[in-house]
């Protein structure tokens, strides 16, 4: 829709005359900048808000012969006196739009759509766990998997069996219908001493299935660095860092490092030549970094073998 206005004189120059058109869209543009002018009025923009059309602010405007109403939908920032806010839109953009078009504006009515969490306010903090939300750790596949395999393929061979019957119901191939056949068996069956053994055995698959639909994933990393971690290692990883760390200490000749759920155990290969006690002290000085990032709760032992003496020919 659009709206005209005309001079009430009407000039004899005939390059005087004409007309003034404002678009509905010119006029929501103008409202929506004017509610913007609100540092407390949140802007809501693209991806699935532009795909439903419900972007903030939004106006939607109805034209009369000389008037103007509008509904206006606005977001505001936590905490604010909504009361305040929405006073505030209605008479910027009734000013706004007087000024800019002219016409009288009839209705404004705002509507607060959204609330925004304002963190601008909030004091600095230092702790940088509580800023950070951790992700959820990597974690094995679900134990129930193989049993969905097992299922799909079971379902795979109802659908295989159901098609032989369709073929033979209709003359397509010959032989004996699978599914009339097995009907017949179960119904000619009598009580007999194994079904207690099938009954057992049943019983026990399907409280083993359950277990398994229910059973947690098995974590597979560790968090480095504590509190919120955002980063994830195998034990692999943290046996080589360990291993790395204590070979790259004068007086060892090989490392090798196991980690397991509840410790970190360092084998080191010494050679005779060095001390055994300033070799250890070595040792925990260079893993210190590296165990206080990646220990996770586990306990660390170090454990010393002497290299075999290197033979000269």
């Amino acid at each position: 829709m659009t709206t005209q206005a005309a001079s009430d004189e009407v000039s004899d120059d005939p390059g005087s005359r004409g007309s003034v058109e404002i678009k509905d869209r010119a006029i929501s543009r103008t409202a929506i900048a004017a509610a913007l002018k609100d540092p407390r009025v949140t802007r809501t923009t693209g991806g699935l808000s532009r795909l439903t059309g419900r972007e903030l602010p939004r106006a939607d405007i109805t034209l009369g012969a000389d008037t103007i109403a509008v509904n206006l939908y606005i977001g505001v920032r936590w905490p604010s006196q909504i009361t305040e806010v929405t006073q505030a839109g209605h008479a910027a953009v009734e000013e706004a739009l007087a000024t800019m078009t002219g016409l009288h504006v009839h209705r404004v009515n705002v509507l607060v759509s959204d609330t925004t969490l304002d963190r601008s306010d909030r004091p600095p903090t230092t702790d940088v766990a509580s800023q950070t939300v951790s992700p959820r750790p990597p974690t094995a596949g679900p134990a129930a998997m193989p049993v969905a395999l097992l299922f799909g393929f079971l379902l795979l061979g109802v659908a295989f069996v159901a098609g032989r019957e369709f073929l033979i119901a209709h003359g397509t191939i010959g032989g004996s219908p699978w599914i009339a056949d097995a009907i017949g068996w179960v119904a000619r069956l009598h009580w007999q001493s194994w079904m207690i053994a099938a009954a057992i055995g049943a019983a026990v698959v399907g409280s083993l299935l359950v277990f398994v639909g229910v059973k947690p994933r098995t974590r597979t990393h560790s968090g480095l660095g504590g509190g919120t971690p955002t980063v994830w290692a195998t034990p692999t990883d943290i046996a080589r860092l360990c291993s790395a760390a204590a070979q790259s200490t004068r007086g060892v000749t090989d490392a090798h490092t196991v980690v397991t759920r509840k410790k970190i155990e360092l084998r080191v290969q010494r050679d005779p030549a060095f001390d055994v006690d300033s070799v250890d002290a070595a040792v925990r000085e260079a893993l210190a970094p590296v165990l206080s990032v990646t220990a996770d709760g586990r306990r660390s032992t170090v454990k010393h073998t002497s290299a075999p003496p290197t033979r000269v020919s």
